[in-house]
């Protein structure tokens, strides 16, 4: 029996389903902090709030302090004190630092320290001010091809970097995320796209700590390859990001199922629905550009990020090209923040939490 593992934290403090962006380093920030508790200090850093608390670890929202009011915002990770005394956990979480420290990416969330504080380590990471996908598309639903290009071939550009990573011998690192998916799709106010939560990622010769007969990530964006348990490449990130781009343009996922055991089946063996609503949206080049990486076995795929992402740039979009700018996933973000403002404000009244607080709600459990 396959067993899916969710690898994310999850909220203990709120019982709505909510976003994963504050799990993942995104938070609205507020002008001023007067609102923000002082929960005291973690090494260098001056924790405001606690994010979510999963299974393994808490996150915080924190700043470094420095002289003449310097404050950089931050997102902590930091594992339970509970877990921090057995190796396994600690080697799981010391990996995914050693993993974060290689990267050097502007699509690609920074880790910018790790540190061990009363025995418990913790792993500090970049803030992004924005929402994740997952937030975008519980508004929107569908997005325009132009955006959706854009912001695929700023994942790619991320994928590459992170799969063509080499250390210091210069061999191949072999790194595979493992979980590309909305919620771990970062979007700024400024137009950033970021590729975040590398805690299942896994290299060459990472050791593995998935039990057999398991695997982990969400099901609705695995590769075929990943729910069989078989061996993983970047190739299987290409398939999995193909299932998000599609699922952006068409508003549906490319699998047709009722249950959990019918995604299983159809994701196993790479059975898409039609291709005639993804061709009504984007086009049959674009349609055909973006299939290839849907196909069942790894060979048949793309052999690289970067050769994905040349043939989906390829793809004439008949004079859209401005629309394929930063400002316009800036626009989209302020109009998902809006529109999730006036939603909690309609549900909550008067007396609603400040903006900040109430975004501090928004934690999501991983989904399916």
């Amino acid at each position: 029996m396959l067993r899916v593992w969710r690898s994310s934290v999850s909220s203990k403090t709120s019982g709505r389903r909510a976003s994963g962006s504050a799990a993942r380093g995104v938070v609205r920030w507020p002008g001023a902090m007067a609102h923000m508790a002082d929960l005291g200090t973690l090494g260098r850093y001056r924790l405001l709030s606690r994010l979510a608390r999963g299974g393994m670890a808490e996150l915080f929202l924190a700043v470094l302090p420095g002289p003449e009011g310097f404050e950089k915002p931050v997102v902590i990770k930091r594992m339970l004190p509970e877990l921090a005394a057995q190796e396994s956990y600690r080697q799981m979480f010391a990996q995914e630092a050693r993993l974060m420290a290689t990267f050097g990416h502007g699509h690609v969330v920074s880790a910018l320290d790790y540190g061990v504080e009363q025995g418990s380590p913790y792993l500090v990471l970049e803030y992004v001010d924005g929402v994740d996908l997952g937030r975008v598309l519980a508004v929107r639903r569908v997005l325009p091809l132009p955006l959706v290009r854009y912001m695929g071939l700023c994942l790619l550009r991320a994928l590459e970097h992170v799969h063509g990573l080499r250390d210091a011998r210069g061999e191949l690192l072999g790194i595979v995320h493992r979980d590309i998916s909305p919620a771990n799709v970062l979007l700024g106010r400024t137009g950033d796209v970021k590729l975040a939560d590398f805690g299942i990622a896994k290299g060459l010769r990472t050791p593995s700590r998935t039990a057999p007969g398991s695997t982990r990530g969400r099901l609705r964006y695995m590769s075929p390859e990943q729910v069989r348990g078989g061996p993983l490449d970047g190739r299987a990130d290409l398939f999995s990001l193909a299932v998000l781009l599609y699922e952006a343009l068409v508003g549906q996922s490319p699998f047709a199922a009722a249950t959990d055991a019918q995604l299983l089946l159809a994701v196993r063996d790479a059975r898409l629905a039609p291709v005639q609503a993804l061709e009504e949206v984007a086009g049959p080049e674009f349609a055909q550009a973006l299939l290839r990486a849907l196909r069942p076995h790894p060979a048949e795929r793309y052999t690289t990020a970067g050769e994905m992402a040349s043939a989906l740039a390829e793809v004439e979009l008949k004079g859209l090209r401005d629309a394929e700018q930063p400002w316009n996933m800036a626009r989209l973000v302020a109009e998902t923040l809006a529109a999730e403002g006036s939603a909690s404000k309609a549900s909550e009244g008067a007396s609603a939490h400040s903006p900040f607080s109430a975004a501090l709600l928004e934690i999501r459990e991983d989904e399916d």
